[in-house]
């Protein structure tokens, strides 16, 4: 069994231009106080606080002065000369699929845009976006790194202005790459900051409990991990986002699995299934796992209706329908499902793996040692062992 993550997609918008000033003077320390900056710009410290304050607009002449003030352009203090390379990294961001080559240029205008950041909104804006650059490119340490420094302006923001945008964005990220990474260290000081920021978020909420449900996963506290994982089902539910109470039900049925409770697995996993009918990628994994429990239960008959079922839908993830039809091997005792992933050049090696080591079983029990010596090289072959001999623990 796996679990599922639930991700965010929000985007966060350009900063108010007064606020934009406050988080400049700021980052300039005490010599940009508003009476110090208003002598700096030869106006009366009032006038300035109201501009300031957005009670009286800022007109072009006195934008102009205060980028001089500054020391920086207008167009870096309204962020127009980094709007072409927001738009373009944002585009790539929100795209269904990213080639290598996408996300090369994308990593390269996301360091750009770190460089020349300012003020604290647009240091933590691009801080998470480099971040998802990163996340995408796999280099989970590197994006964990790189949103941990984002949550420091973001708590910033938070503890000055009370935005939670950012706060809500980047902790959510780095509560992924915790999972991810399965190393928890000082997880539970961002937890504790999301629940006394975010009370009212549900979504925030469900992922700190989430979060909370895998650390206990990987100290193999099972039954801790369930009442986590119902927490996160209670938080989404709140939310009516079926996709999102898909993905916890998925949770909770993992949970039992673990546990040896296949039927109440199979129970969280026939609702998830329900609840994930207009979500396709979250639809077939919890067929997926369903599947399993049905094989465990020895409900082949039912495990096989189900891929029977949904194979069309599975067949647009390649990854998940090669799994179905592995699992398919099992149910009809008939290798040719297996054998046709091991041989299909297109599917991920994580699958062929996965396919030669259920045919190494199917010829084992079949007493055809020839055969199922072949099936186990080639699962070596495919096997995610990339570190030569030498390198192997035990070596």
């Amino acid at each position: 069994m796996s679990t599922i993550e639930v991700s965010t997609t929000s985007e966060i918008g350009r900063t108010a231009l007064p606020r934009r000033i406050l988080e400049l003077m700021q980052e300039r320390g005490d010599a940009f106080t508003i009476r110090g900056f208003s002598q700096r710009l030869g106006i009366s410290r009032e006038y300035l606080r109201i501009m300031l304050a957005g009670d009286r607009p800022i007109s072009p002449a006195m934008t102009e002065r205060i980028a001089q003030g500054l020391g920086i352009t207008v167009e870096r203090l309204k962020q127009t000369d980094t709007q072409h390379l927001v738009q373009e990294l944002t585009t790539v961001l929100g795209a269904s699929k990213r080639t290598k080559p996408m996300l090369l240029r994308a990593r390269d205008m996301a360091e750009k845009l770190v460089k020349t950041a300012l003020g604290a909104t647009e240091r933590a804006l691009h801080l998470n976006n480099l971040g998802r650059v990163q996340f995408f490119q796999q280099e989970y340490d590197e994006a964990h790194g790189t949103w941990l420094q984002g949550l420091e302006y973001a708590k910033l923001l938070y503890e000055q202005y009370e935005e939670k945008d950012l706060l809500h964005l980047i902790t959510a990220n780095l509560m992924l790459t915790y999972t991810i990474r399965k190393e928890f260290s000082h997880v539970e000081e961002i937890l504790r900051l999301v629940e006394q920021a975010m009370p009212e978020n549900s979504i925030a909420l469900g992922l700190a409990s989430s979060t909370r449900m895998n650390m206990c996963l990987e100290l193999k506290k099972y039954r801790q991990a369930k009442e986590h994982a119902i927490s996160s089902l209670e938080h989404y539910r709140r939310t009516n986002d079926d996709s999102r109470i898909a993905k916890a039900m998925i949770n909770i049925a993992h949970c039992d699995y673990l546990l040896g409770d296949y039927e109440n697995s199979a129970i969280s996993l026939s609702s998830a299934i329900e609840h994930a009918k207009n979500y396709d990628y979250t639809l077939v994994f919890a067929v997926k796992e369903y599947v399993k429990v049905l094989i465990k239960q020895k409900n082949y008959e039912k495990a096989a209706q189900s891929i029977e079922k949904y194979e069309s839908i599975a067949k647009d993830y390649p990854d998940i329908h090669g799994r179905l039809l592995i699992l398919y091997t099992r149910i009809k005792n008939d290798p040719s499902f297996s054998i046709r992933i091991s041989d299909d050049s297109t599917r991920s090696l994580q699958v062929r793996y996965f396919a030669c080591k259920c045919l190494f079983d199917f010829y084992s029990k079949k007493g055809d040692a020839e055969t199922a010596l072949m099936y186990y090289e080639r699962a070596r072959i495919y096997s995610n062992a990339k570190s030569e001999f030498f390198e192997e623990e035990g070596f």
